[in-house]
């Protein structure tokens, strides 16, 4: 990342003032050309919001990420109007949000970063806060994760959305047991600052799954991670079924690329039977099965009748139904949102899944190929004797230097 950032020429400047460091930690908040959409200024007064709430315990910084389309403008006016409403840090060019956080943390003395998204609420950082000396003392803990909720919307993929991440929740108590997750989500998380340097240092800094990417280096450099249930990350997920598949494209394009860069991780967690592991082969096995789905259900048709094929259709259904009412049943607390829907959610989810996979999936492993053949992925590894860890420790000694360079 380090390499990438000196060959891009990208520079930082604070403006209207740099974070002192007084407080111990930093809600950071990467955007990119959010001028243009309707509740930009709603957003900024959010942050500011939440600045004056926090004052002397957490500092909010915005970082604008190379936008051309007048958001630093304005945001530069917002704080004409509002001293002090938040820090704002200009990253020039655009840095793929990987690269614009990672330039900012280095240039802050902050202990811990707390990592959200422009357009989502965060609910309950008091807890957060209080967590910190947990965090703190102990040493292999990189940090931790919120509970991510689908947050002001209305109708079938809204309620999808709800579902599904009920269900994507009720696996953390899976993860628990080895410390691990398969994504500590963008939108929702606090890591120790040294911790989150060593890991960007190793990152592609690609943008489709760039906390995917992010948790897998962490796990790999021998951290672990935990599950913070209080504090809610209110997102506001897509609310048709177009923005809905071109945002699974890209997380999925994103695991993807994940998988590509970092093989040699998933599969030496396979090879220990980690609970990553497990969920990695799961996964595998469900996408193959879904995309050969429509290739079987030709083949059922044609060779034993329209009949046969009901039967193996609705099998899969009441598969998938009998995993949805299981994961209920083992974390119930996590579909309290939507208690009072949680049986018309449950009985469509399956079929939904299953349209929302198969499509999102074919589009992401075509944009793949089509990158892997224009020769679009260059990863660099580290090499040496010395663990990951060792070599990313000394790496993170030049990076005070470095960030006065570009200051």
């Amino acid at each position: 990342m380090l390499e990438k950032i000196e060959k891009q020429l990208i520079k930082l400047g604070w403006m209207a003032g740099k974070p002192a460091g007084n407080n111990k930690i930093a809600l950071v908040v990467p955007q990119y050309n959010e001028y243009s959409k309707p509740n930009f200024e709603d957003r900024l007064h959010y942050f500011r919001h939440v600045s004056t709430e926090y004052h002397g315990r957490m500092d909010v910084i915005i970082i604008d990420d190379g936008s051309t389309d007048g958001s630093l403008r304005k945001l530069k006016s917002f704080l004409g109007e509002y001293p002090g409403a938040f820090f704002l840090a200009a990253v020039r060019p655009n840095a793929d949000k990987v690269g614009a956080i990672f330039i900012t943390i280095r240039s802050i003395k902050h202990e811990f970063i707390v990592l959200s998204d422009f357009d989502t609420d965060i609910k309950g950082m008091d807890t957060c806060i209080s967590s910190i000396g947990e965090l703190r003392n102990e040493s292999n803990l990189m940090g931790c994760y919120f509970r991510m909720l689908p947050f002001e919307g209305r109708g079938l993929v809204f309620r999808f959305q709800q579902a599904e991440y009920s269900l994507l929740r009720s696996l953390y108590k899976f993860y628990k047991k080895d410390g691990s997750v398969g994504v500590m989500p963008g939108a929702g998380a606090c890591y120790k600052r040294t911790h989150l340097l060593a890991i960007y240092e190793q990152h592609s800094g690609l943008r489709n799954g760039e906390d995917r990417e992010a948790t897998l280096i962490g796990l790999k450099l021998g951290y672990k991670t935990i599950y913070q249930e209080q504090v809610l990350t209110l997102t506001r997920p897509p609310l048709t079924f177009q923005t809905l598949i071109n945002q699974r494209v890209r997380w999925n394009l994103g695991y993807l690329e994940t998988v590509y860069k970092e093989q040699s991780a998933y599969f030496y967690e396979l090879s220990k039977m980690s609970r990553l592991g497990i969920i990695f082969i799961m996964d595998i096995l469900t996408v193959s099965f879904i995309l050969l789905l429509p290739f079987l259900s030709l083949f059922i048709f044609i060779i034993l009748g329209i009949k046969a094929l009901f039967y193996f259709l609705g099998a899969i259904y009441l598969l998938r139904m009998f995993w949805c009412v299981r994961q209920l049943l083992i974390a119930p607390l996590e579909f309290k949102e939507i208690r009072r829907i949680v049986l018309p959610s449950v009985l469509m989810y399956p079929v939904q899944k299953m349209l929302v996979a198969y499509f999102s999936w074919t589009w992401a492993l075509l944009r793949f190929v089509r990158n892997i053949k224009a020769g679009r992925y260059c990863f660099e590894e580290f090499s040496g004797n010395s663990s990951l860890k060792e070599q990313a420790e000394k790496k993170n000694k030049g990076n005070l230097a470095f960030v006065r360079k570009i200051s």
